[in-house]
């Protein structure tokens, strides 16, 4: 297992002593999951804490009452695996699953007791992540409101350059807040200019979440 990795990440959040590295190492469980395996409300009862070691995952949020609307969040390889609950079911599907070949790394239920007894900054690291969840939520609804669409498209792809190899269009452009016939627009443009090195002056971002390719000379 990758453990340095999943120390990086929780030091990012708050930094981990010597014997809480040393238990981690201990309890952590590797979970191997094949392409399109739903996490299931069992895998969060066991593994409350989730670290995604390899691969990617997707969790959608679709209407039961208007079918056609969702929203998609991407959780890339790196990064921690949010939980969500959805309460209303008669209304709304709630789902996460993942992308490919993923690997998690979790933390069983049953030694977050002695997390919390033993170590201190074991509070502090899941505060951290707790707050970083939902910042990213909220910058998300932000940007859906207020960038637009060929920006947002723009600054996923300088983030996640090879996102069209492992999503279908129809996930990516839930993600960023589109109708899929615009993404599909876009991404031609996209391609057709950065193949021409023609500057691109519809991608040109006047925020500071976008990202304009770099000119050949």
């Amino acid at each position: 297992m990758d453990y340095e990795s999943f120390y990086a990440k929780l030091n990012g959040y708050h930094p981990l002593t010597s014997p809480l590295r040393a238990y981690l190492k201990v309890v952590l469980r590797e979970i191997c999951l094949t392409d399109n395996k739903p996490i299931e409300t069992s895998h969060w009862k066991d593994y409350p804490l989730i670290f995604i070691s390899k691969g990617t995952l997707k969790t959608k949020l679709e209407s039961k009452v208007e079918p056609g609307r969702s929203l998609l969040l991407f959780h890339f390889e790196g990064t921690m695996l949010p939980q969500f609950l959805e309460r209303n079911l008669d209304d709304f599907q709630l789902k996460t699953t993942t992308i490919g070949g993923t690997t998690l790394m979790a933390i069983p239920s049953g030694h977050l007791h002695n997390l919390y007894k033993l170590f201190p900054e074991f509070h502090e690291v899941i505060e951290g992540i707790t707050l970083n969840n939902f910042t990213e939520l909220f910058h998300l609804a932000f940007d859906i409101k207020n960038v637009k669409s060929d920006d947002r498209l723009a600054t996923l792809l300088k983030l996640h350059p090879n996102i069209f190899q492992l999503a279908p269009s129809i996930d990516i452009a839930d993600s960023i807040g589109m109708h899929a016939h615009t993404l599909s627009t876009l991404k031609n443009k996209y391609f057709n200019n950065k193949k021409s090195s023609v500057p691109l002056q519809e991608l040109r971002s006047k925020s500071r979440y976008a990202f304009v390719p770099k000119q050949e000379p």
